[in-house]
């Protein structure tokens, strides 16, 4: 396996590439506790997606699925206020759908129309899915056999459909893996990384028609963590910038730590010249081209500068209006999981998109 890594780490000179965006740092929200809206709590905000000057948060939420819609005032490059304002069921009460775990959401430009993936549950052999929800009901999109549960090959559990972005080209939607399927090698630890896959699906055929492979860093070590501490890391979230290029959202965490354990960092890669391996059914020892990748910003630079002076469990990422000086805003949401696991925050990032 070490060989394949090596052959990986050939391909991906990373730093020698100097990132043609910036992201600067300008606000930080964090929603109240215990916040409902439509009876529902507010929480377990895994995407955020900017449409027609309103923001949808999909809530991370297998026995309640559903979504938010929110008002973000932003003023003078500060967040004045966030306002929810509505509650919408992700499956109807008659659907027969088995067990859902939703990730992210997208919105269809011009159309009520939105589309959103499940990570569904490997451990119960829940297949993931990516759903397409219009008024005509809910259709879901057809997988390949790569992404078929099983004991040798498929996902891995809790490292399935994470992130979606619509296609540059408005025609489909992109869908990217939390993690390496099986029959592609290791999952991601603090020696190496692994290859995910991140997969165009056509609108019209419902259809996987492209795919390439991603890079993911390995689990960033934490000097305090103890030898026994729970680590994963994952892709967690995409964002189209234009046609060959997108922004990636890593999150690696490490349990016990007076932080929160979470580690982000945010990434622009370029697809022109990678290798389209939908039809290679396994990465071991093949030869492909993945995207080129290069580090736009480490979230732990910033840190200082939060009212909170925390980065939690950061999940999603959209573009917002423009500035008040023309540049383009960005937003980032994070995961509060209910705060099941101990305190957590919901936060509301702000930043400034910054090109060369």
């Amino acid at each position: 396996m070490m060989h394949n890594f090596l052959f990986w780490a050939l391909l991906l000179p990373f730093s020698v590439y100097a990132a043609p965006m910036q992201l600067e740092f300008l606000d930080e929200y964090i929603i109240p506790e215990e916040l409902t809206i439509s009876g529902n709590e507010v929480g377990g905000l895994s995407s955020i997606e900017y449409v027609d000057g309103k923001y949808l948060l999909i809530a991370d939420d297998a026995k309640n699925p559903r979504y938010f819609q929110a008002n973000i005032e932003i003023d003078k490059h500060k967040i004045k206020q966030v306002k929810f304002e509505k509650s919408y069921p992700l499956v109807s009460k008659d659907a027969k759908l088995g067990f859902v775990d939703p990730e992210s959401l997208r919105a269809i430009p011009n159309t009520s129309d939105i589309v959103w993936c499940s990570e569904g549950s490997v451990k119960y052999q829940q297949a993931p899915a990516i759903y397409l929800q219009s008024s005509n009901g809910l259709s879901s999109f057809k997988l390949p056999k790569m992404f078929d549960i099983s004991d040798t090959s498929g996902p891995r559990h809790n490292a399935v459909f994470e992130g979606l972005t619509l296609a540059h080209s408005g025609r489909g939607i992109w869908a990217s893996m939390e993690g390496a399927l099986k029959q592609d090698g290791e999952e991601a630890n603090i020696k190496h990384g692994a290859m995910v896959r991140i997969s165009y699906f056509d609108f019209a055929t419902k259809q996987l028609d492209k795919q390439f492979a991603y890079y993911l860093e390995p689990l960033v070590k934490r000097r305090k963590a103890k030898a026994d501490a729970f680590r994963t890391t994952g892709l967690v979230e995409i964002l189209q910038v234009n046609k060959h290029q997108f922004l990636t959202m890593e999150r690696s965490y490490t349990s016990g730590l007076k932080d929160g354990g979470n580690s982000v960092s945010i990434y622009l890669i370029d697809i022109e010249k990678a290798t389209d391996i939908k039809t290679i059914a396994s990465l071991k020892n093949q030869q492909y081209q993945p995207a080129k990748k290069t580090l736009v910003l480490d979230m732990a630079t910033i840190k200082a500068q939060l009212g909170s002076k925390h980065i939690d469990n950061l999940e999603g990422m959209t573009f917002g209006p423009k500035l008040a000086n023309g540049n383009q805003s960005l937003l980032m949401v994070s995961d509060n999981n209910f705060n099941a696991h101990g305190k957590q925050l919901s936060q509301v990032l702000l930043f400034e998109v910054k090109t060369q």
